[in-house]
């Protein structure tokens, strides 16, 4: 483009000339020396003609000039009402980007191209400039310290060129663009030409680097203004083959396109907090490569949180770009391997890889490249889940492995949460509403229509409250449907149906309209075509053949129709790259698409799989499996069962290559109780292999067998078959330790990782001496690597040290168990503190196991207050993604409940433990073997606490019901659930006591003081507390069936133990000694033995008065149960007197709490009954009548307890 300028030298007028070129519609990038000396009273001073066009000059004017030693470059606006002709280039900026910048950042000559009108090109004849194409390299080198880039080139020019006076015969030739090739056949601006040095034996020019236009605030916004909101971004040149462009056209042929990541049809909001932490990862730190992975469920915002981290820092002088997502673990077979070495900079480089659990080879690759520059590079990983892609070696070196392992793990928050008040998500819906309304008429296959004001009117809907909303997706997904069942063309979708389906009744017309194209003549049902593109979004296809191999299974695609439908497909939805199918975008549409086609038994499964090439099959597993989640995480779960069930069932007989499971398996979601059955069988396969490989090859293949025996004994515990998972993890461990004698610095990670897998396994067989052990050979090894790199090892120390104290817990080391937990908590606290959304899990477990063992070691408050820590940070945690998170949140619950409980809080402590059950539950449903065990935890203690409520024929109901499953789990495995049976029977005994059914609770009782003894005898650490405590309900019953030797021979053995217990640790045991001193004073006095009976209840009501005095809401009632019995005694010994001063301390504290625990009026009657026969004893008949009156006015409930 020419521009000339008036402008004025020495009080003349003189003419200007310069080149330009534009970059908007009317908007004109040049140098500003160009305009140097404009008279502003000039009128029209600049004017711009395109040459290719006409002589016709437009007038224009300067509204952004900028002339530095940096900077030499200036922005002109075409005036409107000329008939200016916008270049067709820039005519759509709705659907195409306008002009895309680079930046050269290697240290090679590269070469670029400029055009403009140089004075040697001046034509004699007319006087008129002709153009000139420049072609030369740009040495990096050369020029940097002044911040520019200087353009060497060697054709030649015509001879006579040069003008007198030593003035250059490339004048006129400033404000031309720099250009190179981007390798997708388009151009890159990385700079705008300065001025001709006049080089000898060649042509040198200077140029603005594109970079420092884009670091300019005001040219970036004026850019931005006048290209309809597309923001300028730097983009490398050299690796550009390797990365998605900045800006992509926007393929808006069917509505599920407005959805797109890159279509970035609803503008970027939110997310501060996070685009900050992100930023200041890069920022911070040491100039060297970091790791850092992003995950969270498809449509969650993980690639537009990216994409403005890439543009946010690239306008900072950050190098950015995401790699290609055709870029794969499975190259077509013509396909050069990708050129890392382009990636090569001394500038700060930050580098996205999407999807990254389907290729974790190619990241490695990528990273072996990457992590050898001494220069500041950050790698942002973003995946649906975290796995064995992130934590297997996959024969990576050392160096890559450790930067994988210690990439934190950041899940993605839901933008608006639940916690958020409802009205934010209404703005969020209204805004994505308008946003694609003013896209919508871009869609050919929808009628025209007022969509923005439909989208002014458009109500949300009334559920959006609820979790399912938590992703921004389901949100805008939701408001594109609302305004197309509200627009002209709806179709038919009943009330309820989710929003995926509804949006692809939808996008059935464009695949319509587009297969019955004269392209195509597609003549098919609408099934037929669906499945087409669920074969597609199943299996993607690198090349044709492929396509074609895949699309012969379909029972409805005729043969004479398959070619055209492979072609048809690859024009549908446009592969990146080389690849010869794309898919329906976004995911989560593709998905619910293809588990959608499965189920209405249009795509043959097993044929399916048969057909695909080993990339194609691991690709299969992977979406069906992500489909499942999604289903299950929009509350779909029979749709979720049904779908995984479909694939198990083709598995059995389709052949599965070893490659396709190992991807598979690495990018399944780890731990996942979704897809944990598929995950054990893919597991299964490849230690089969492995196994066999190993026994040829041991020194090859011993490594990966190690490793898939790890994982499979992770999977089978997932499905609660503890002892299968304790065998595949011992043959880990027995590997691994052959391999780290060898070669310690190389295996000492992964025998460490197995040594504490170990550890589990056998805590989850009772194995508890063998537990420790390898538990405690973690922690000696990563305690080790941690304080050599800590960045790495600490948080698996951290994990080892959680499973270190509650293995030391269940031994009875209440001390020790302490100790090694709160180093966890310490750890895990700070590096939570710097990545929390990578560190709360771990935080919370182990927040969760020292709330348990403060509670133990008597310390209630300290102990409640860490369990609400992990409660709230799991509740937060299962509300982004409850397929993962939601049985760690019912453990917390559940150990709230009891800890509540302990405080006396009842009615809290109540609905705790019911949140838990509920969970269960559910859980129980999908995997009875995983769950049950902690369901009938639950319920045991749901039936103690309704108890305490006094709600005794709930309680009983619940407690049979975990005795019953308890029982059935026992009999299969008695080694592990016999401790647990003996629980719930002695939980059954208080219960059938409460209902007055003597001789059931005290079957009851003895089979649970039964199996204690047994217990007991092998580990009095861990079971004398709970023998203690069914020995006293023992005593109890037997004295209420009026066998009062057996009663007491029981009682004074539960008093000896709990003697001896809170010797070692009274905070934790002198409550229970306290009660059952109580109950043995009641049972000496009934045998006659009142001196000792006497002194029982005393030491009992000494005890409860200390508890008392910190924690009255708990221990007062306590007390004055003990007061009542010390009164009793005294009042048979004859200390009336005294007697009555205890029944009246009784009957205040009794008085005290009736209000919030009414269960104890019984008691209150009790005591008060003994207080009125006192006060008859001593003649106050007119006290006595009216304790009496009280009484009869006051009368027990007809189902109390007494």
């Amino acid at each position: 483009m020419q521009i000339r300028v008036d402008r004025l030298v020495k009080g003349e007028r003189k003419e200007g000339f310069g080149s330009g070129y534009l970059v908007a519609p009317r908007l004109v990038l040049t140098a500003a020396h160009v305009l140097d000396h404009l008279d502003p009273a000039a009128g029209d001073p600049v004017t711009v003609s395109l040459p290719d066009a006409g002589d016709q000059e437009f007038s224009a004017a300067v509204c952004w000039q900028r002339k530095d030693s940096v900077v030499d470059a200036a922005l002109i606006e075409i005036a409107e009402g000329q008939g200016w002709q916008v270049p067709q280039s820039l005519s759509d900026l709705l659907t195409r980007p306008p002009q895309r910048y680079g930046i050269i950042i290697g240290a090679r000559p590269h070469p670029v191209t400029s055009g403009g009108f140089p004075r040697m090109q001046k034509d004699a004849t007319d006087g008129r400039r002709r153009d000139e194409q420049f072609i030369g390299h740009i040495p990096p080198g050369s020029g940097s310290l002044a911040g520019r880039y200087e353009l060497t080139g060697t054709a030649p020019t015509p001879a006579a060129a040069d003008p007198p006076g030593g003035r250059s015969r490339w004048a006129g030739m400033s404000g031309a663009a720099v250009l190179t090739e981007d390798g997708y056949g388009e151009d890159l601006l990385c700079g705008v030409i300065r001025r001709d040095r006049q080089a000898d034996g060649g042509t040198r020019l200077t140029a603005t680097p594109a970079s420092c236009l884009i670091a300019d605030d005001a040219f970036r916004a004026l850019i931005t203004k006048h290209t309809d909101g597309w923001e300028p971004v730097l983009e490398p040149v050299e690796p550009a083959a390797l990365l998605t462009p900045a800006a992509v056209d926007r393929n808006l042929s069917s509505p599920a396109a407005l959805l797109r990541a890159n279509t970035e049809a609803v503008a970027f909001h939110g997310r501060a907090t996070e685009l900050a932490d992100l930023q200041a990862w890069c920022e911070n730190g040491p100039p060297a490569i970091q790791l850092r992975v992003l995950t969270g469920p498809g449509g969650q915002g993980k690639t537009r949180l990216a994409r403005r981290l890439t543009d946010t820092v690239g306008w900072r002088g950050w190098v950015t770009g995401h790699l290609r997502s055709d870029l794969t673990d499975d190259p077509a077979p013509d396909a050069a391997p990708p050129d890392f070495t382009t990636l090569t900079t001394s500038l700060p480089l930050l580098v996205v890889v999407d999807y990254a659990e389907t290729r974790p080879r190619l990241l490695r690759r990528l990273i072996t490249h990457l992590h050898r520059s001494r220069h500041r590079v950050r790698v942002l990983l973003l995946a649906r889940s975290d796995g064995q892609w992130r934590t297997g070696s996959l024969q990576a070196v050392p160096a890559v492995r450790d930067l994988l392992e210690e990439a934190p793990v950041t899940p993605r928050a839901p933008l608006i949460p639940t916690s958020r008040p409802t009205r934010d998500r209404h703005h969020a819906f209204h805004r994505a509403a308008q946003d694609l309304a003013c896209l919508l008429p871009l869609i050919p296959t929808l009628p025209q229509h007022d969509w923005t004001s439909l989208a002014t009117a458009l109500r949300p809907p009334a559920d959006l409250h609820e979790h399912r909303y938590d992703n921004i997706l389901t949100l805008q997904m939701t408001a594109l449907v609302g305004l197309l069942q509200h627009g002209p063309r709806p179709v038919d979708a009943a009330p309820g149906t989710p929003p995926e389906r509804t949006l692809l009744k939808h996008e059935d017309r464009f695949w319509e309209a587009s297969a019955k194209s004269s392209a195509y003549r597609l003549d098919l049902p609408a099934p037929t075509l669906g499945a087409a593109v669920a074969v597609a979004a199943l299996c993607g296809a690198a090349t044709k053949d492929e396509a074609l191999r895949v699309l012969t299974t379909l029972p409805d695609l005729p043969a004479h129709q398959t070619a055209p439908a492979a072609n048809w497909l690859a024009s549908l939805y446009p592969a990146d790259g080389d690849r010869y199918w794309g898919s329906l975008q976004p995911d989560r549409i593709a998905e619910y698409l293809a588990s959608h086609t499965l189920a209405e038994g249009n795509i043959l499964l097993p044929a399916l799989f048969n057909a695909a090439a080993p990339g194609q099959q691991a690709q299969l597993i992977t979406v069906i499996a992500r489909a499942a989640i999604a289903h299950y995480n929009a509350g779909r779960t029979p749709d979720s069962e049904q779908v995984l069930h479909t694939l198990d069932t083709a598995l059995d007989t389709a052949f599965l290559s070893y490659q396709a499971a190992q991807a598979a398996t690495d990018a399944l979601p780890s731990p996942s109780r979704i897809t944990a059955p598929l995950a054990l069988r893919l597991d299964t396969a490849l230690v089969h292999i492995n196994q066999q490989l190993a026994a040829d090859n041991p020194a090859v293949y011993e490594p990966d067998l190690a490793i898939s025996l790890t994982s499979l004994g992770s999977r089978l515990a997932e499905m609660g078959r503890w002892s299968e998972a304790l065998t595949a993890t011992e043959q880990a461990v027995e590997i691994y330790v052959r391999l780290a004698a060898g070669n310690p610095a190389a295996y000492e990670p992964g025998l460490a990782t197995s040594l504490s897998n170990l550890g589990i396994r056998s805590s989850q067989v009772r194995r508890w001496g063998e537990a420790l052990n390898a538990t405690k050979q973690a922690v000696e090894i990563r305690r080790r690597l941690a304080a050599g790199n800590p960045a790495v090892y600490e948080p698996d120390l951290a994990a080892s040290l959680t499973n270190l104290g509650g293995q030391l817990t269940e031994m009875g080391r209440g001390s020790e168990a302490l100790n090694a937990t709160e180093q966890a908590v310490e750890i895990y606290v700070r590096l939570a503190a710097g990545n929390p959304a990578a560190y709360e899990p771990g935080l919370a477990t182990s927040l969760s196991n020292l709330g348990i063992q403060l509670a133990e070691a008597g310390r209630g408050s300290e102990a409640l207050n860490a369990t609400k820590q992990a409660v709230e940070i799991r509740r937060r945690l299962a509300a982004g993604n409850p397929a993962v998170y939601e049985p760690d949140l019912a453990a917390s619950l559940t150990n709230l409940g009891g800890q509540l409980t302990e405080m006396g809080r009842g009615s809290e402590a109540l609905n705790a433990t019911k949140q838990a059950v509920e969970i269960y539950q559910q859980l129980a449903v999908d995997n009875p073997a995983a769950f049950e065990p902690n369901l009938v935890a639950s319920l045991t203690n749901l039936g103690s606490q309704l108890t305490e409520l006094g709600r005794w024929s709930e309680a009983l109901t619940v407690t049979k019901q975990a005795v019953e499953i308890r029982r059935r789990l026992a009999a299969g495995n008695p080694a592990v659930y016999e401790p647990d049976l003996a629980t719930s029977l002695s939980s059954l005994g208080s219960r059938l006591t409460e209902a007055g059914r003597w001789s059931e609770a005290l079957t009851a009782t003895k089979q649970a003081v039964e199996i204690y003894q047994q217990l007991a005898v092998d580990n009095p650490a861990v079971f004398e507390p709970d023998l203690a405590a069914s020995l006293t309900n023992l005593g109890i019953q037997l004295a209420q069936a009026g066998r009062r030797s057996e009663a007491l021979n029981a009682t004074k053995q539960a008093v000896k133990i709990y003697q001896q217990l809170a010797v070692d640790n009274p905070a934790a045991f002198e409550p229970n000694l306290a009660a059952s001193l109580t109950n043995l004073g009641i049972q000496l006095a009934q045998a006659g033995r009142r001196s000792e009976a006497l002194n029982a209840t005393k030491q009992a009501v000494e005890i409860y008065q200390q508890l008392a005095v910190d924690n009255p809401a708990v221990y007062e009632p306590d007390l004055a149960a003990s007061l009542a019995a010390f009164a009793m005694v005294l009042a048979e010994q004859g200390g009336l007197s005294a007697a009555l001063r205890a029944t009246g301390e009784a009957v205040e504290f009794y008085r005290r709490h009736i209000a919030a625990t009414p269960f104890i009026l019984p008691q209150l009657h009790a005591v008060l009954g003994l207080q009125a026969d006192l006060l008859d004893e001593f003649g106050d008949a007119k006290e006595a009548q009216a304790v009496r009156r009280w009484l009869g006015e006051n009368p027990l409930p007809p189902d109390s307890h007494n």
